[in-house]
This record gives structure tokens, C-alpha cells and sequence, in this order.
């Protein structure tokens, strides 16, 4: 399997979950509700900031500069919105020059069993959707308790519709 269609899944996705929670009130994304980060918003801007530190931080050697973000700063749909877009631009800017050679590198895992645990960038790109998909069941039960349906896109359907997108343009061409 591709990891970068992997992650590239993962930002569709997120954006889906992102459209079906800007459908309820603000104060029902900041309730409490006794989830891993608590509200809604706040597992939320964990899944998104997963990323922001991995692939700003981790992989470039660059954690001691990572500063956790304040969750009760995000008062609005416009800054999750915000910060999404920023995250998936800047992921999208590595992964346009990620090589089989980089996929490949090992990096260290700050908090790793060890001070010297290294993983593959491969590998931690994984993690990090794996990490992300843990959430987004944790906000579909949450989106269920409230009645509403929670989004849904299958991988398969994903690379088939990413398929038919290709074929489509080559065909045009």
C-alpha cells in the first residue's frame, strides 16, 4: 500500500468529519464529553495536530521546538477550519518531495521506549493515520449519541474514485 494515498485518505477524511461537525451548534463541539481530549473540538484539533507534529517536528528533527497548542484558543469553526488547511497544505508541500530514499529514513521517536527509538518515515507516516482513524471512531460513537450520522469513506472507495479522477484527465488529455 501507498502510504502517501494513505495520507492523503486521511485528509479527506477529516474533511468530511469536518463539514458533518460544522452542522452542529458550537457549544455542542467545546461540550464535555468525556472523550480521550473531551469535546469534540478538542479531539478534533488532537487528530489534526497529530499531523502538524509529525510532519513539522518529528520528521525534521525539529521537536524541541513543538509547543502544545492551547485548546481553548479555537473558539470557532474559521480557526479548526484554519488550522486544518495549514496542516494539510504543509503535508502536502513534503509530500510532493518525498522519495523512496526518504520513505526509507530512519527518524528518532521522542518519546520513544528508548532515547534512541527509530522508526522509518514510512512508519511514522503510518502511525499517524492509524492515530488519526483511532478518532475519527471515537467521534463517529460521539456524532451517533447525538443522532446525527456520522461520515463514512471507505479506503477502497477512495482509490477507486482517485482511479476514475486519473483515467478521467488522462483520457482528456
Amino acid at each position: 500500500m501507498d502510504v502517501i494515498d494513505l495520507v492523503r485518505y486521511n485528509h479527506v477524511v477529516r474533511g468530511l468529519y469536518f463539514e458533518t461537525m460544522m452542522k452542529l451548534p458550537w457549544k455542542e463541539m467545546v461540550r464535555p464529553r468525556g472523550a480521550s481530549f473531551d469535546s469534540m473540538r478538542n479531539v478534533f484539533l488532537h487528530l489534526t495536530i497529530v499531523e502538524d507534529r509529525w510532519i513539522n517536528y518529528i520528521i525534521p528533527d525539529r521537536f524541541k521546538d513543538w509547543k502544545d497548542p492551547n485548546f481553548d484558543d479555537y473558539k470557532s469553526f474559521a480557526q479548526l477550519r484554519e488550522f486544518m488547511v495549514l496542516v494539510h497544505d504543509s503535508t502536502e508541500n513534503y509530500l510532493k518531495k518525498l522519495s523512496p530514499e526518504e520513505l526509507n529514513r530512519p527518524i528518532i521517536v521522542p518519546w520513544g521506549d528508548k532515547p534512541d527509538t527509530r522508526v522509518s518515515i514510512e512508519t511514522a507516516l503510518s502511525h499517524m493515520v492509524i492515530e488519526d482513524l483511532i478518532h475519527y471512531g471515537e467521534l463517529s460513537a460521539l456524532l451517533w449519541q447525538m443522532g446525527m450520522e456520522a461520515p463514512y469513506l471507505g479506503f477502497w472507495r477512495y482509490k477507486y474514485s482517485t482511479s476514475q479522477t486519473k483515467k478521467s484527465h488522462h483520457n482528456s488529455i
